[in-house]
Formats: C-alpha cells, sequence, structure tokens
C-alpha cells in the first residue's frame, strides 16, 4: 500500500471520529441519569408491593380474628337459646313432677359447612374436630345462632350429613313461645315449614309473627324449646273449621350459616 492511500485512510479515520466521539459521549451522558431513574422508580416500586404484602397479611390476620370473634359470639348464642330451654324445661317438669329436676348436660360441638348436596338442597355436609367423633349421634341436633337448623341424619369419622328442618322428611311438634298451650305439627316442604293445624283460639290474640319452638319430650326429633320459625300466612282450614293451617319462616338463612354447631346429650367431660 502506498505511503498516500495510507494517509488518506488515517485522515479519513480521523475525521469521522472527531465528528463520532462528542455525540457518543453526549449520549452517555444522557443514558446515566436515565439508568438512575430507571433504579429510583424500580426501588419505590419494591417498596410500594412490600408495603402492599405487609397491608394485605395484616387484613388476612385481622379477618381471621373477626371469624373467630364471630364462631365466639355466635356460640355464646346458641348456649343462650341452651340455657332457655334448660330453663323452660325445668320449669315443665317441677309443673309437673312437683320437683326441680336437673337437666342432662350438652356438648355443644363446633361445625364448619363441606358442601350442599347436590341431589338434595335441604342436606348438607358438615365437619367438626376430630376430639368429638366419639361422642357423635344420630339425629343430634344442629343449630346456629338463631334457632333450629336440623339434624345429623349420619356421620362418620369427623363428617355428617345434616337434614335441615325444610326437607320434606322433617317434622317436629312445636309450640308458640310463651303459649306453650297452642301446639302445632311442623312439616318442611322444602323451602319453608308447613304448620299443619293451630286451633284457632291460639289467633286471639294473633299469632302472626310470633316465634314457634321445639316441644318434643323425645330425643327423635331436637331438643325441646329452640326456635325454629316464625309464623306466616295464617289461614283457615277447609277440612276443619276449627283449626288454622299456615306457613313457619325458618330462622336460619342457607347462604348465611357461616357458624354452626351440633348439640349432644352428654358431658363431654366424661366423655373424652
Amino acid at each position: 500500500m502506498s505511503r498516500k492511500r495510507l494517509f488518506l485512510y488515517i485522515a479519513l479515520f480521523s475525521f469521522v471520529l472527531v465528528f463520532t466521539l462528542p455525540f457518543f459521549l453526549l449520549e452517555f451522558k444522557v443514558r446515566v441519569p436515565f439508568a438512575d431513574n430507571m433504579r429510583a422508580k424500580t426501588h419505590n416500586l419494591i417498596s410500594s408491593l412490600q408495603e402492599t404484602a405487609s397491608i394485605i397479611i395484616d387484613l388476612k390476620n385481622v379477618g381471621k380474628k373477626n371469624i373467630e370473634l364471630e364462631r365466639k359470639i355466635a356460640e355464646l348464642k346458641v348456649k343462650l337459646i341452651m340455657n332457655e330451654a334448660i330453663k323452660k324445661e325445668n320449669e315443665e317438669l317441677s309443673k309437673l313432677l312437683k320437683i326441680k329436676d336437673s337437666y342432662s348436660g350438652y356438648s355443644i360441638i363446633p361445625a364448619k359447612i363441606l358442601n350442599y348436596s347436590h341431589t338434595n338442597p335441604n342436606m348438607i355436609t358438615v365437619t367438626y374436630p376430630d376430639k368429638y367423633a366419639k361422642i357423635m349421634a344420630e339425629k343430634a341436633t344442629v343449630v346456629s345462632s338463631r334457632g333450629l337448623v336440623g339434624l345429623v341424619s349420619s356421620f362418620h369419622g369427623t363428617q355428617a350429613d345434616v337434614k335441615l328442618i325444610t326437607s320434606k322428611q322433617f317434622t317436629i311438634p312445636a309450640v308458640l313461645e310463651n303459649r306453650e298451650e297452642c301446639t302445632t305439627v311442623l312439616r318442611g316442604n322444602g323451602q319453608s315449614l308447613s304448620i299443619l293445624f293451630l286451633d284457632k283460639v291460639c289467633s286471639q290474640p294473633s299469632a302472626e309473627g310470633k316465634k314457634l319452638l321445639s316441644a318434643n319430650l323425645s330425643e327423635s326429633y331436637s331438643i325441646p324449646h329452640i326456635p325454629v320459625g316464625i309464623v306466616n300466612n295464617l289461614r283457615e282450614d277447609e277440612s276443619n273449621m276449627l283449626l288454622l293451617k299456615g306457613e313457619a319462616i325458618p330462622l336460619f338463612k342457607k347462604g348465611r350459616l357461616n357458624h354452626i354447631f351440633i348439640v349432644i346429650g352428654t358431658d363431654i367431660v366424661s366423655n373424652l
């Protein structure tokens, strides 16, 4: 290669270098703050995500505490219902037998709904702690903080099938609250409870809106004096002029059975 051509190459390279180097340096200076800015934004985003995660964890813990408090409140309400039932039972026994009877102890077992039956909407499956498995029994009373939910129809291990009071296979004798002379029989109709009969004298004063309590003294149905439903739509019975029939609206709500309890007629201390 001739010296002249080599000189031209060197001159051309120098010319290109002179004109491109300032632009490269300028672009580099721009990129450095941009990278710093990106790092700052990334740091802020991570901090924000960490703070959000911390808030979510705190809310979850608060939610768990609220659920536990709701369960405890519901259990206290169930105990209050049971105390009222025991008080009424003792009063009745005192009147009949002229003695003060000591009502048997009850075990109140917390339970959770696993699912509703796909084939029978009036049947639910519940689960309960393993320590109560050996005292579980068929036809055990299932209640919520509002009143009667149903009866245990079968059980295995820590799971039980519960027949709701709205089931067409469910019947129970009942009385008007504070009016023990007004008796009836309730039968599930799939949606609510049918009042099969009620003496007309029980409509003076009106029984509409009054509470019905379980009235059976046998374990075949339910513990006595548990709230069952509210009297609704009373009307004359065409087949008997002295009687009325109607509907009882269940006190429990199917979609709101967050806390339910199984009541066993035995003293849990002696069984565990």
